[in-house]
């Protein structure tokens, strides 16, 4: 069980980090793609707010703006053979000119537009404003969803332009340039890739915490193994004792002819008679742990007198011999509601365990605090403490804390399993508080 159960956990851990890669790229590439697709969208925005400032800057023909956009161009020029103009004073030369008028289809007017306005700005020599560039350019960002801060500059030389530059070379001026953006990008990057990020992020941590949380399944299902093994090793061993001491006064029995002595047969007889209660007792011990079970839900509340009850309990200890308990009361005199069945066996199997487990030499304490909202019941001991390691598992069933020779103790490791059932029947919460070579502290809360 323990090899299958590393190999599930290797091959999860194999999947989980493949999970993890898997995020961290897709999410390195998701980012690449927005840089790239933010560059580009950039790049193609500024040649535009170049070509619509030109188009701006000059008076562009009148027959671009007509219903059927057209161009007029002068072809060549002829002279004119009329007698009329032979005729002419002075004998001035006269000639005819031919022109030509160019339809425009919609997709080439607006490299028709530009390509004028280009060639007239040329010839006037125009300077570049890059304030109102920049207006334009804002603008034509807009158009695509990216509104930041815009810081336009020139550059005549070197007019060759890097990869990652948001720039345009203008070749039509007299002397070319080239136009830089300076865009803060950032606000934009993280605004587009924010929910990629946190779902990336969000599946990494599910990934992460499903193979933690798979972690700690196995090594408890590594525990309750080790757990159920000890628990085997124990009953066989406690069975295994009174079963031999049956088997041998039995067969005293029969081959001795020990029932013709009445007084061997009564003291064999009595023999096997306290070994079967204790085996009755055994028996009745495991069967507790489906008792406490289905009894849980079944609680026989009343009011009880909170000092009366912790007297008698604290009576019946002092017959015990070596006893080290002591009793305290804190608080006022005061009925609570619960039931006295479960509550004293919980005090009893606390107090038993530290009898058991403190040491001869230690000293046990049974307190009592009333309070406004709520009233503990604290069992502590100066005994030798339970390690930080046990201290988390000493509730598990069949879970018993191994210190020195503290594994000679009698048990199965269910008393405490059973106390936490009951408080919890109770409507209540129990934590313990240890240190080794300190003692332990039980505290029981519960709602007044």
């Amino acid at each position: 069980m323990k090899q299958r159960l590393q190999l599930t956990f290797i091959i999860a851990t194999i999947t989980v980090s493949g999970i993890v890669l898997f995020q961290l790229y897709w999410l390195y590439y998701n980012f690449s793609n927005a840089q790239k697709s933010f560059h580009i969208t950039a790049v193609r925005a500024l040649e535009k707010s170049i070509d619509q400032y030109q188009s701006q800057q000059v008076e562009l023909p009148t027959s671009l703006n007509y219903r059927s956009p057209s161009l007029t161009v002068f072809m060549r020029t002829k002279p004119s053979v009329q007698a009329f103009d032979l005729d002419t004073p002075k004998r001035k030369k006269v000639f005819k000119a031919e022109f030509n008028t160019v339809a425009i289809d919609k997709q080439h007017e607006p490299y028709v537009r530009a390509l004028i306005a280009r060639l007239m700005i040329q010839q006037m020599h125009k300077p570049l404003d890059l304030k109102t560039l920049t207006g334009v350019y804002k603008k034509e960002l807009a158009k695509d969803g990216i509104v930041m801060p815009v810081i336009l500059a020139l550059r005549k030389k070197p007019l060759s332009i890097s990869p990652d530059e948001v720039a345009s070379v203008i070749a039509f001026y007299k002397s070319p340039v080239v136009v830089t953006a300076k865009l803060n990008s950032s606000g934009w990057m993280l605004r587009h890739n924010l929910l990629p990020a946190i779902v990336s992020f969000a599946l990494i941590l599910l990934s992460a915490g499903s193979l933690w949380y798979m972690g700690v399944i196995i090594r408890r299902q590594l525990k309750l193994d080790r757990l159920k093994n000890d628990f085997i090793s124990n009953i066989t061993h406690e069975l295994r004792t009174p079963l031999t001491i049956l088997r041998s006064t039995n067969e005293a029995i029969a081959r001795f002819n020990v029932a013709t002595d009445p007084e061997k047969l009564a003291r064999y007889t009595g023999i096997n008679a306290d070994i079967i209660n204790k085996l009755d007792g055994h028996v009745e011990r495991i069967m507790d742990i489906s008792m406490i079970d289905r009894d849980l839900n079944t609680k026989e509340t009343q009011a009880v007198d909170l000092n009366t009850l912790l007297e008698n309990l604290f009576r019946h200890f002092q017959a015990i011999e070596n006893n080290q308990i002591t009793l305290n009361f804190r608080g006022p005199k005061q009925l609570v509601n619960t039931d006295p069945y479960k509550l004293e066996t919980i005090l009893s199997n606390l107090l038993d365990n530290a009898l058991k487990y403190a040491g001869p030499e230690a000293s046990i304490f049974l307190e009592a605090v009333i309070g406004h909202r709520s009233w503990q019941l604290i069992v502590s001991d100066t005994g030798v403490g339970i390690s930080a390691e046990d201290l988390p598992y000493i509730f598990d069933r069949f879970f018993r804390v191994n210190n020195g020779d503290l594994h000679d103790v009698k048990g199965y490791g269910l008393g405490l399993s059973q106390v936490k059932s009951m408080v919890e029947a109770l409507n209540g919460n129990i934590k313990a508080n240890s240190k080794i070579g300190r003692g332990t502290t039980f505290i029981i809360t519960f709602p007044l």
